[in-house]
Protein backbone atom coordinates (compact mmCIF):
# COMPACT_ATOMS: atom_id res chain seq x y z
CA UNK A 1 0.00 0.00 0.00
CA UNK A 2 1.03 3.61 -1.16
CA UNK A 3 0.25 6.61 0.29
CA UNK A 4 0.69 9.96 -0.91
CA UNK A 5 1.49 13.17 1.57
CA UNK A 6 1.10 16.61 1.78
CA UNK A 7 4.58 17.24 -0.13
CA UNK A 8 4.21 14.31 -2.34
CA UNK A 9 6.01 11.61 -1.41
CA UNK A 10 4.95 8.10 -1.38
CA UNK A 11 4.97 6.59 1.98
CA UNK A 12 5.58 3.11 1.73
CA UNK A 13 5.03 -0.26 4.57
CA UNK A 14 7.69 -2.43 3.21
CA UNK A 15 10.48 -1.53 1.83
CA UNK A 16 10.63 -5.11 -0.62
CA UNK A 17 7.98 -6.06 -2.49
CA UNK A 18 7.78 -8.79 -5.12
CA UNK A 19 11.45 -9.84 -3.96
CA UNK A 20 13.25 -5.94 -4.70
CA UNK A 21 13.52 -2.90 -3.25
CA UNK A 22 11.82 0.18 -3.86
CA UNK A 23 14.31 2.95 -4.93
CA UNK A 24 13.73 6.44 -4.33
CA UNK A 25 13.18 9.61 -1.84
CA UNK A 26 9.70 8.52 0.45
CA UNK A 27 8.32 10.45 3.69
CA UNK A 28 8.36 7.11 5.18
CA UNK A 29 9.08 3.61 4.57
CA UNK A 30 7.18 1.63 8.18
CA UNK A 31 9.09 -1.86 7.64
CA UNK A 32 12.60 -3.04 6.42
CA UNK A 33 12.15 -6.29 5.30
CA UNK A 34 15.82 -6.97 4.33
CA UNK A 35 14.99 -10.87 4.24
CA UNK A 36 12.67 -10.71 1.39
CA UNK A 37 14.81 -9.23 -1.28
CA UNK A 38 15.54 -12.19 -4.23
CA UNK A 39 19.24 -11.39 -4.23
CA UNK A 40 21.00 -13.29 -6.93
CA UNK A 41 24.93 -14.90 -7.16
CA UNK A 42 26.57 -14.23 -10.48
CA UNK A 43 25.42 -17.85 -11.54
CA UNK A 44 21.64 -16.60 -10.99
CA UNK A 45 21.54 -18.49 -8.42
CA UNK A 46 19.10 -17.30 -5.17
CA UNK A 47 21.32 -16.33 -2.20
CA UNK A 48 20.53 -18.12 0.59
CA UNK A 49 18.54 -16.21 3.49
CA UNK A 50 22.22 -16.88 6.02
CA UNK A 51 24.00 -15.17 3.49
CA UNK A 52 21.96 -12.24 2.66
CA UNK A 53 22.15 -11.74 6.92
CA UNK A 54 25.85 -11.98 6.41
CA UNK A 55 25.68 -9.19 3.46
CA UNK A 56 23.60 -6.67 4.70
CA UNK A 57 25.74 -3.62 7.32
CA UNK A 58 23.93 -2.09 9.53
CA UNK A 59 24.63 1.12 11.71
CA UNK A 60 22.92 3.92 13.80
CA UNK A 61 24.71 6.85 14.94
CA UNK A 62 22.60 9.42 17.24
CA UNK A 63 24.15 13.31 18.12
CA UNK A 64 23.09 14.89 20.70
CA UNK A 65 23.64 18.56 21.24
CA UNK A 66 23.22 20.35 24.66
CA UNK A 67 25.37 23.90 24.98
CA UNK A 68 28.74 23.44 25.85
CA UNK A 69 28.18 19.43 25.19
CA UNK A 70 28.42 17.73 22.04
CA UNK A 71 27.79 13.75 22.25
CA UNK A 72 27.93 11.28 19.69
CA UNK A 73 27.67 7.75 19.54
CA UNK A 74 27.45 4.78 16.93
CA UNK A 75 26.76 1.03 16.90
CA UNK A 76 27.84 -0.58 13.36
CA UNK A 77 27.89 -3.88 12.24
CA UNK A 78 29.47 -6.03 8.98
CA UNK A 79 28.71 -9.02 10.67
CA UNK A 80 32.17 -10.13 10.53
CA UNK A 81 33.19 -7.37 12.95
CA UNK A 82 30.79 -4.96 15.20
CA UNK A 83 31.92 -1.67 16.75
CA UNK A 84 30.30 0.81 18.66
CA UNK A 85 31.49 4.69 19.61
CA UNK A 86 30.68 7.46 21.70
CA UNK A 87 32.34 10.93 22.34
CA UNK A 88 31.76 14.03 24.23
CA UNK A 89 33.12 17.07 23.16
CA UNK A 90 33.20 20.41 25.14
CA UNK A 91 33.12 23.34 22.68
CA UNK A 92 34.39 25.82 25.52
CA UNK A 93 37.24 24.19 26.76
CA UNK A 94 38.11 21.75 23.62
CA UNK A 95 38.00 18.57 25.83
CA UNK A 96 37.45 15.52 23.52
CA UNK A 97 36.78 12.44 25.08
CA UNK A 98 36.46 8.93 23.51
CA UNK A 99 35.03 5.76 24.42
CA UNK A 100 35.18 2.80 21.82
CA UNK A 101 34.65 -1.21 21.53
CA UNK A 102 35.40 -3.57 18.72
CA UNK A 103 33.94 -7.22 18.62
CA UNK A 104 34.21 -10.14 16.32
CA UNK A 105 31.00 -11.49 14.53
CA UNK A 106 28.20 -10.10 16.19
CA UNK A 107 29.02 -11.80 19.69
CA UNK A 108 27.02 -10.15 22.77
CA UNK A 109 25.07 -7.84 19.84
CA UNK A 110 21.01 -8.19 19.20
CA UNK A 111 20.01 -6.52 16.02
CA UNK A 112 16.31 -6.87 15.95
CA UNK A 113 13.49 -5.14 13.48
CA UNK A 114 14.25 -2.08 12.13
CA UNK A 115 14.44 1.94 12.46
CA UNK A 116 10.25 1.93 12.61
CA UNK A 117 9.96 -1.25 15.59
CA UNK A 118 13.17 -2.82 16.23
CA UNK A 119 16.20 -2.78 19.05
CA UNK A 120 20.12 -2.84 18.71
CA UNK A 121 22.33 -3.71 21.73
CA UNK A 122 26.48 -3.79 21.84
CA UNK A 123 27.54 -5.00 24.82
CA UNK A 124 31.09 -4.69 25.86
CA UNK A 125 33.02 -4.34 29.05
CA UNK A 126 34.55 -0.85 28.05
CA UNK A 127 31.26 0.01 26.55
CA UNK A 128 27.61 -0.98 26.38
CA UNK A 129 25.11 0.32 24.05
CA UNK A 130 21.28 -0.10 23.95
CA UNK A 131 18.98 1.55 21.36
CA UNK A 132 15.42 1.13 21.20
CA UNK A 133 13.24 2.00 17.95
CA UNK A 134 9.59 3.03 17.93
CA UNK A 135 7.36 4.91 15.65
CA UNK A 136 7.10 7.80 18.04
CA UNK A 137 10.01 7.51 20.09
CA UNK A 138 14.02 6.24 20.04
CA UNK A 139 15.39 5.71 23.27
CA UNK A 140 19.08 5.08 24.14
CA UNK A 141 20.95 3.56 27.25
CA UNK A 142 24.91 3.93 27.01
CA UNK A 143 26.97 3.38 29.45
CA UNK A 144 31.11 3.69 30.03
CA UNK A 145 33.82 3.74 32.43
CA UNK A 146 33.95 7.78 32.05
CA UNK A 147 30.10 8.41 31.01
CA UNK A 148 26.85 7.62 31.27
CA UNK A 149 24.13 8.70 28.53
CA UNK A 150 20.15 8.40 29.16
CA UNK A 151 18.28 9.66 26.52
CA UNK A 152 14.43 9.50 25.44
CA UNK A 153 13.97 10.91 21.58
CA UNK A 154 10.88 12.06 20.30
CA UNK A 155 10.61 11.74 16.85
CA UNK A 156 9.72 14.04 13.92
CA UNK A 157 7.15 13.98 11.14
CA UNK A 158 9.24 14.68 8.27
CA UNK A 159 11.96 12.49 7.94
CA UNK A 160 14.36 12.10 4.83
CA UNK A 161 14.42 8.11 3.38
CA UNK A 162 16.14 7.09 0.76
CA UNK A 163 16.19 3.84 -0.87
CA UNK A 164 18.85 3.32 -3.87
CA UNK A 165 21.04 1.02 -5.71
CA UNK A 166 24.58 0.21 -5.20
CA UNK A 167 26.36 -1.70 -7.65
CA UNK A 168 24.85 -4.12 -10.02
CA UNK A 169 22.60 -6.13 -7.28
CA UNK A 170 23.13 -4.19 -3.86
CA UNK A 171 20.76 -1.23 -2.26
CA UNK A 172 21.30 0.88 0.45
CA UNK A 173 18.30 2.31 2.67
CA UNK A 174 19.08 5.46 5.26
CA UNK A 175 16.30 7.44 7.02
CA UNK A 176 18.17 11.12 8.74
CA UNK A 177 15.65 12.77 11.12
CA UNK A 178 15.93 15.73 13.77
CA UNK A 179 14.12 14.92 16.83
CA UNK A 180 11.74 17.28 18.46
CA UNK A 181 12.58 16.56 22.09
CA UNK A 182 14.81 15.32 24.32
CA UNK A 183 14.50 14.23 28.03
CA UNK A 184 16.94 12.54 30.09
CA UNK A 185 20.53 13.09 31.43
CA UNK A 186 24.58 12.84 30.84
CA UNK A 187 26.46 11.28 34.12
CA UNK A 188 30.20 12.28 34.28
CA UNK A 189 32.44 9.43 36.04
CA UNK A 190 34.78 10.37 38.19
CA UNK A 191 37.22 8.90 35.57
CA UNK A 192 36.04 11.36 32.57
CA UNK A 193 37.96 14.38 31.55
CA UNK A 194 35.04 16.29 31.65
CA UNK A 195 34.21 15.67 35.37
CA UNK A 196 35.34 18.97 37.30
CA UNK A 197 35.61 19.64 40.95
CA UNK A 198 36.78 22.85 41.30
CA UNK A 199 37.09 24.69 44.87
CA UNK A 200 35.40 28.27 43.96
CA UNK A 201 35.31 30.68 46.86
CA UNK A 202 35.63 27.90 49.73
CA UNK A 203 32.25 26.43 47.96
CA UNK A 204 33.02 22.30 46.11
CA UNK A 205 31.59 22.67 42.68
CA UNK A 206 31.16 19.52 40.99
CA UNK A 207 29.85 18.80 37.32
CA UNK A 208 28.87 15.22 37.39
CA UNK A 209 26.78 15.39 34.53
CA UNK A 210 23.44 17.67 32.96
CA UNK A 211 20.11 17.75 32.48
CA UNK A 212 18.70 17.09 28.72
CA UNK A 213 16.16 19.64 28.21
CA UNK A 214 13.68 21.92 25.71
CA UNK A 215 17.39 23.40 24.59
CA UNK A 216 18.70 20.16 23.42
CA UNK A 217 19.00 19.11 20.18
CA UNK A 218 19.56 15.58 18.66
CA UNK A 219 19.04 13.81 15.46
CA UNK A 220 19.55 10.04 14.39
CA UNK A 221 21.28 8.36 10.92
CA UNK A 222 19.78 4.94 10.40
CA UNK A 223 21.47 2.89 7.44
CA UNK A 224 20.87 -0.80 5.98
CA UNK A 225 21.65 -2.26 3.51
CA UNK A 226 23.95 -4.42 0.48
CA UNK A 227 26.62 -2.39 -0.09
CA UNK A 228 29.45 -2.13 -2.66
CA UNK A 229 32.65 -4.57 -1.77
CA UNK A 230 34.22 -1.13 -1.77
CA UNK A 231 32.23 2.06 -0.52
CA UNK A 232 33.43 5.70 0.00
CA UNK A 233 31.39 8.30 0.96
CA UNK A 234 31.49 12.13 2.34
CA UNK A 235 28.89 13.55 4.94
CA UNK A 236 27.70 16.46 6.46
CA UNK A 237 25.64 16.83 9.23
CA UNK A 238 24.58 20.01 11.00
CA UNK A 239 21.88 20.64 14.32
CA UNK A 240 21.76 24.43 15.46
CA UNK A 241 19.53 27.09 16.14
CA UNK A 242 19.86 29.92 13.81
CA UNK A 243 20.85 33.69 14.81
CA UNK A 244 17.64 34.67 14.12
CA UNK A 245 15.94 31.64 16.41
CA UNK A 246 15.03 29.01 14.04
CA UNK A 247 15.96 25.07 14.14
CA UNK A 248 18.19 24.01 11.50
CA UNK A 249 19.13 20.38 10.62
CA UNK A 250 21.14 19.77 7.53
CA UNK A 251 22.35 16.85 6.11
CA UNK A 252 24.93 16.42 2.91
CA UNK A 253 26.42 13.36 1.29
CA UNK A 254 28.56 12.41 -1.66
CA UNK A 255 29.76 8.88 -2.36
CA UNK A 256 26.49 6.35 -1.06
CA UNK A 257 23.38 7.25 -2.10
CA UNK A 258 23.90 8.75 -4.87
CA UNK A 259 22.29 6.83 -8.03
CA UNK A 260 19.94 8.42 -9.21
CA UNK A 261 18.46 10.01 -6.07
CA UNK A 262 20.03 12.17 -3.27
CA UNK A 263 20.09 12.14 0.52
CA UNK A 264 20.51 15.66 0.90
CA UNK A 265 18.35 18.09 2.45
CA UNK A 266 17.61 20.67 5.31
CA UNK A 267 15.07 21.10 7.75
CA UNK A 268 13.60 24.80 8.80
CA UNK A 269 11.96 24.34 12.24
CA UNK A 270 10.83 20.91 11.46
CA UNK A 271 10.19 21.25 7.66
CA UNK A 272 12.13 19.18 5.08
CA UNK A 273 13.55 21.13 1.86
CA UNK A 274 14.86 18.58 -0.38
CA UNK A 275 18.53 20.03 -1.95
CA UNK A 276 20.79 18.45 -5.17
CA UNK A 277 23.42 16.69 -5.29
CA UNK A 278 26.73 18.25 -3.87
CA UNK A 279 30.57 18.04 -4.09
CA UNK A 280 32.87 17.63 -1.43
CA UNK A 281 36.59 19.25 -1.97
CA UNK A 282 39.02 18.06 0.87
CA UNK A 283 42.62 18.91 -0.21
CA UNK A 284 44.67 17.67 2.56
CA UNK A 285 44.05 14.30 4.02
CA UNK A 286 47.25 14.70 6.53
CA UNK A 287 45.05 14.10 9.62
CA UNK A 288 45.44 16.63 12.29
CA UNK A 289 46.12 19.40 10.15
CA UNK A 290 43.57 19.07 7.78
CA UNK A 291 42.55 22.01 6.17
CA UNK A 292 38.97 23.82 4.93
CA UNK A 293 36.77 21.58 2.55
CA UNK A 294 34.32 22.78 0.40
CA UNK A 295 30.71 21.43 0.00
CA UNK A 296 28.96 23.30 -3.40
CA UNK A 297 26.14 22.93 -5.31
CA UNK A 298 27.25 22.68 -9.52
CA UNK A 299 23.71 24.51 -10.94
CA UNK A 300 23.39 23.52 -14.32
CA UNK A 301 20.26 25.87 -14.86
CA UNK A 302 17.45 23.24 -13.71
CA UNK A 303 17.89 23.81 -10.22
CA UNK A 304 17.20 27.00 -8.05
CA UNK A 305 19.13 26.05 -4.99
CA UNK A 306 22.77 27.34 -4.64
CA UNK A 307 25.02 25.60 -2.11
CA UNK A 308 28.60 26.70 -1.22
CA UNK A 309 29.80 25.94 2.32
CA UNK A 310 33.60 25.67 3.51
CA UNK A 311 33.85 23.24 6.62
CA UNK A 312 37.08 24.23 8.57
CA UNK A 313 38.44 20.77 11.14
CA UNK A 314 39.43 21.35 14.64
CA UNK A 315 39.11 17.94 16.13
CA UNK A 316 38.44 14.02 14.67
CA UNK A 317 37.36 11.21 15.69
CA UNK A 318 39.35 8.61 14.01
CA UNK A 319 39.55 4.30 13.28
CA UNK A 320 41.27 2.98 11.07
CA UNK A 321 41.42 -1.23 10.58
CA UNK A 322 43.15 -3.43 8.14
CA UNK A 323 42.42 -7.53 8.35
CA UNK A 324 42.55 -8.24 4.68
CA UNK A 325 39.32 -9.18 3.84
CA UNK A 326 37.71 -5.90 5.36
CA UNK A 327 39.39 -2.96 6.22
CA UNK A 328 38.14 1.15 6.66
CA UNK A 329 38.92 4.44 7.29
CA UNK A 330 37.00 6.59 9.17
CA UNK A 331 36.93 10.05 10.11
CA UNK A 332 34.59 11.70 11.80
CA UNK A 333 35.68 15.75 12.09
CA UNK A 334 33.73 18.36 14.16
CA UNK A 335 34.49 21.98 12.83
CA UNK A 336 33.03 25.16 11.64
CA UNK A 337 30.25 25.75 8.55
CA UNK A 338 30.22 29.13 7.04
CA UNK A 339 28.52 29.62 3.65
CA UNK A 340 25.24 29.86 2.64
CA UNK A 341 22.19 27.59 0.99
CA UNK A 342 19.61 28.96 -1.38
CA UNK A 343 16.50 27.30 -1.20
CA UNK A 344 14.06 27.04 -4.35
CA UNK A 345 11.59 29.36 -2.97
CA UNK A 346 14.92 31.87 -2.99
CA UNK A 347 14.92 32.14 0.89
CA UNK A 348 18.72 32.25 1.61
CA UNK A 349 20.24 30.33 4.94
CA UNK A 350 23.40 32.08 5.65
CA UNK A 351 25.67 29.91 8.44
CA UNK A 352 28.42 32.06 9.78
CA UNK A 353 30.88 29.73 12.16
CA UNK A 354 28.24 27.45 12.78
CA UNK A 355 29.61 23.95 14.82
CA UNK A 356 28.95 20.54 12.56
CA UNK A 357 29.83 17.36 11.74
CA UNK A 358 31.84 16.18 8.47
CA UNK A 359 32.94 12.69 7.53
CA UNK A 360 34.84 10.78 5.25
CA UNK A 361 35.25 7.30 5.07
CA UNK A 362 36.40 4.07 2.73
CA UNK A 363 35.15 1.33 3.45
CA UNK A 364 36.28 -2.43 2.02
CA UNK A 365 33.47 -5.03 3.81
Amino acid sequence: MTNKTAYDLPCVDKLIQQGQPQFGVFSQINQINYLDYHSHLISQKPVAQWRKQLKANQFAFIQIVHGPYRICLAVATIKLATTAFAYIYHEESKQFEIVEALQPLTINTQFIGDHQNGEMVFEHDKLTVKMHFSPEFVSVRLNSEAFTVDADLQRAQQPLAVCSPSGRRGWTFTQKEPFISTSGELVLHSSSKHYTNNDSDGDNSTLSGLQFDSSTRANLDWTLGFMRHETNWFWSCINTQLEEGRDFMLNLSMGVNETGVSENACWLDGKIYHLPPVMFRRDNLDGEKSTAWSISHQNLGWSKVDIELTFTPIKVYKKTDNYALVASIFEQWIGYYSGHIKLADDEVIVLNQVMGLAEDLFAKW
